[in-house]
């Protein structure tokens, strides 16, 4: 049960960024910081539902869970985010302000995809393991 909360604060923040953009919510170089905050808030919520079931909770299981909820992100927010927005899936902006998302552009859509896969595979099964 606990592994569902990531793919469903990932969904939330799609559909969240979905409406700022749509609404025009936010400044240039501010909507990074927005995304990111939203994106640590719901890790925050996440980790705090999921650690309710465990009574002793250590750093390397907040790691393991960040690397799950990393790649839940990675595997849901893009893709939802340019299906809600009537965009290829595999679309990928060409006029971002975003330093990280400019070097980014230059690796293939799916192979971050693959890798995102990988990981939560991986690290979903380590969570398991630990309860």
């Amino acid at each position: 049960m606990t592994l569902i909360y990531p793919i469903l604060f990932a969904a939330i923040c799609a559909v969240i960024e979905f409406i700022r953009i749509m609404k025009s919510w936010g400044v240039p170089n501010v909507n990074k910081l927005w995304t990111v905050t939203i994106g640590a808030v719901f890790f925050g919520l996440s980790i705090a539902l999921s650690v309710g079931y465990y009574d002793n909770i250590l750093l390397y299981h907040v790691v393991i869970y960040a690397m799950y909820f990393a790649a839940c992100r990675g595997l849901i927010y893009d893709i939802l985010l340019n299906i809600l927005r009537g965009l290829p899936v595999g679309y990928k902006s060409k006029s971002t302000n975003s330093k990280i998302d400019q070097m980014l552009i230059k690796f293939d859509f799916w192979l971050f995809k693959a890798f995102y896969l990988v990981l939560g595979i991986l690290s979903g099964l380590l969570w398991i393991r630990l309860k």
